[in-house]
């Protein structure tokens, strides 16, 4: 893991004076074809890495249960960074970060106003509208949306549905090192998330290392597709994305090694 470590310090050293292109660059998004899309593809940068840091830290720790839902987390989010990359390459509008965006934050406001509700009912308080409702209604949500609109546009983010999509690219020739190795654990590691029984028997020092591995692969990965997507419209970016494709060659030819 040091050796992980040092190649990772001294990938943020060469990729530095480069940030201010990309800072710049992310500044003016509005002006893109895509500005939802990219955004929210990049937005899983400091997600993924946040995810990367702490799967390392748990492992110095020897924490090895909090480890592995910070595991599953990381499959599921570069899941998802993933779908939405691919849409965004695919589509020639910005639908699916308004998907992403726009109707999944409503979806996530209603989620949360259905379970104040249940909550409320618990303490014998009812209330006669529905959380759309309230939301609409406070001016959270636009008049415009239908619950059943905002459930169709969000639907495809389930794991089932990005799961399958992903799945048809690949039975096509697209190549998506790594995540085929781990899919199968997210359920597996579903138990850890939700205090199952069979959580008691996830822990191993080669599930531990597959953690490492695929955690700081999805860093990597993840930073090179959203600077390659953002090189389109901005060729001052492409240096960075060689210097990200060095690295992120450097580690799999390691990691295959061991």
């Amino acid at each position: 893991m040091k050796k992980t470590e040092k190649l990772l310090n001294d990938l943020a050293g060469e990729i530095d004076p480069h940030i201010e292109t990309i800072s710049k660059f992310l500044e003016n998004l509005k002006e893109t074809d895509k500005p939802l899309s990219i955004f929210s593809t990049t937005s899983f940068i400091p997600k993924i890495e946040s995810l990367r840091i702490g799967i390392f830290e748990l492992a110095k720790a020897e924490e090895y249960y909090s480890l592995n839902i910070l595991f599953r987390s990381s499959i599921e989010q570069f899941l998802k960074f993933q779908y939405l990359w691919m849409k965004t390459v695919e589509n020639s509008n910005d639908e699916i970060g308004i998907d992403y965006w726009v109707f999944g934050g409503q979806q996530e406001k209603i989620d949360y106003a259905k379970a104040l509700s249940q909550t409320y009912k618990m303490l014998g308080i009812s209330s006669i509208k529905s959380a759309l409702e309230t939301l609409q209604g406070l001016g959270i949500i636009s008049n415009e949306s239908s619950a059943s609109q905002i459930k169709k546009r969000t639907e495809q983010f389930t794991y089932k549905s990005m799961t399958f999509y992903i799945s048809e690219r690949i039975n096509k020739g697209e190549s998506l090192p790594i995540l085929n190795a781990v899919l199968p654990r997210y359920s597996e590691l579903s138990s850890c998330v939700h205090g199952g029984p069979e959580s008691a028997f996830t822990f191993s020092e080669n599930g531990i290392n597959e953690a490492i591995e695929f955690s700081t692969f999805a860093s990597l990965y993840t930073r090179y597709l959203s600077w390659v997507l953002m090189a389109q419209y901005e060729k001052d970016i492409f240096p960075a994305c060689g210097i990200v494709k060095k690295y992120l060659d450097k580690y799999l030819k390691s990691s295959c090694a061991t």
